[in-house]
């Protein structure tokens, strides 16, 4: 069985269409593996019921090459502004500095869940990988 840090980067390479073959990362680009207990935010409910509604659609975010279950930004955002909807409370936009603290903080419930950096100079990426989800 493969490792989670060789799914997630797998899914990564894949995902982001950094190489030919969805198994390598192609030179230059750099793969770290994130577990960043200082954007860990303190538990709330609205945090406590993102977890629940991320954990409910990893089926509908599975890659068609990597066959992994993985949530970008754009994907997490349009999850998390389904709750704040409900609530009546304002929605995020890409770059809101909220969206890292709590994929960290979902990240932090499961240690399934890889949270991935991809970098090439200043260009970077994040990714959420469920490495137990994987067809």
């Amino acid at each position: 069985m493969a490792r989670p840090a060789d799914i997630a980067k797998k899914a990564t390479a894949a995902y982001y269409g950094l190489s030919a073959d969805p198994k390598r990362v192609p030179k230059g680009w750099e793969i770290e593996y994130l577990r960043q207990h200082s954007l860990i935010p303190k538990e709330n409910e609205f945090l406590v019921r993102l977890d629940t509604l991320i954990n409910a659609k990893w089926s509908d975010n599975i890659g068609n090459i990597s066959r992994t279950a993985r949530m970008s930004d754009l994907d997490f955002i349009v999850y998390a502004n389904e709750l704040l909807e409900e609530g009546g409370l304002p929605l995020v936009k890409p770059g809101d500095e909220r969206i890292s603290q709590w994929r960290a903080y979902v990240a932090s419930k499961d240690d399934a869940l890889v949270l991935v950096r991809v970098s090439k100079g200043t260009e970077q990426k994040l990714l959420l990988v469920n490495t137990t989800i994987t067809q």
